[in-house]
């Protein structure tokens, strides 16, 4: 991996842990994180706002690390990260004109595109 200074309260807390580097410990939070949306969607309890509200918030603080350490985007110019994040526009386009334009856009997906079980009957 390439040479870094830590500098941030994440890398000077993580890097050299247990003799691991920063990208190791990266590693292990993003997999922390996968099983907390992977339980989110499976627990039948949480009402499906809850669930909504972890995936998007999981989702963002992944985005970052992800971003951040393995894309090598942290102490880079804006412009990097602004390049990086330009495809970002194109899938809020998506969303929007699949689910919010049309009423009918998520529930008359073909049956492959849905999971099998009945999201009404399990909340």
């Amino acid at each position: 991996m390439g040479e870094h200074e830590p500098s941030g309260i994440f890398e000077k807390t993580f890097d050299g842990l247990l003799g691991q580097d920063i990208y190791f410990w990266n590693f292990i939070i993003l997999m922390i994180f996968t099983l907390a949306e992977v339980g989110a969607v499976f627990f039948v309890g949480i009402p499906l706002a809850a669930v909504w509200a972890i995936l998007i918030g999981v989702g963002i603080v992944k985005g970052y690390g992800i971003a951040a350490y393995f894309m090598h985007l942290k102490g880079d110019p804006r412009i990097y990260t602004r390049t990086a994040l330009f495809p970002v526009l194109f899938v809020l386009l998506m969303l929007w004109g699949i689910g919010l334009s049309n009423p009918d856009g998520v529930d008359a997906l073909p049956g492959w595109c849905k999971p099998s079980w009945d999201y009404a009957t399990n909340r």
